[in-house]
């Protein structure tokens, strides 16, 4: 039988599991016989089982106001909010201090900390993209970061590029794929062979890192619960 918390209330008129990465909450009437909801939960087994799975294969996002760490270039970085010192990202000790006057403001934690994340993620893409741009002969118009959903980057029939704010969490290396793979929709806008044999061209292990964007990429987002 699984551990769980059960939360009973008058209001109630029916049981209800709840499978959550914190743990397993039971919904019941208040006064409702015990035994009978053992053996409805017991009967429930499998199915906990399955969303306990699900819940485990689907990436935690940080938070990083809670657990004061951050991914950065593929890396773990401490992470403290608060109005002792400036914003900045210092490499050398793993280190991102934000600048807040409320840490406990997690709105403006979250606010202060894309925008400094942002800054960083520009200072690198704009240190490697003419050198990739030159290599791969395509001419782009404009480039703008911004926070995206469900995207890493876009290009537009304009060759006007825009790259997820949230890139900066990831592999340097991988942070050149998506570079590379936008720089390519500037020759062929659809995902066809001759864009993809483009992309191989230029990042011949290409099909690892897509791979792990699929996998992996939802672990750089920053959660917006707050």
């Amino acid at each position: 039988m699984f551990e769980y918390q059960l939360k009973e209330s008058t209001r109630r008129r029916s049981v209800a599991i709840k499978v959550t990465d914190n743990g397993i909450i039971v919904y019941a009437p208040k006064g409702l016989e015990k035994k009978w909801l053992h053996e409805w939960l017991m009967s429930k087994h499998s199915w906990v089982l399955a969303q306990q799975q699900k819940v485990q294969a689907v990436p935690v996002v940080q938070t990083p106001w809670h657990s004061q760490t951050l991914l950065v270039f593929g890396e773990t970085y401490a992470c403290f909010f608060g109005p002792e010192h400036p914003s900045k990202l210092c490499h050398s000790n793993r280190i991102v201090h934000v600048c807040v006057i409320n840490p406990d403001d997690t709105q403006a934690c979250r606010a202060a900390l894309l925008s400094l994340l942002r800054i960083e993620l520009e200072s690198y893409v704009m240190g490697v993209l003419p050198e990739l741009a030159e290599k791969m002969g395509a001419q782009v118009s404009q480039v703008k970061f911004r926070e995206y959903k469900s995207c890493w980057g876009s290009c537009t029939s304009k060759r006007a590029l825009a790259f997820n704010t949230l890139l900066i969490g990831a592999k340097p290396s991988y942070i050149d794929y998506v570079i590379i793979h936008e720089l390519a929709h500037c020759h062929v806008l659809a995902h066809n062979p001759k864009f993809w044999q483009l992309v191989f061209k230029h990042y011949g292990e290409y099909k690892e890192v897509v791979k792990w964007f699929k996998e992996k990429g939802a672990t750089l987002f920053i959660t917006k619960e707050v």
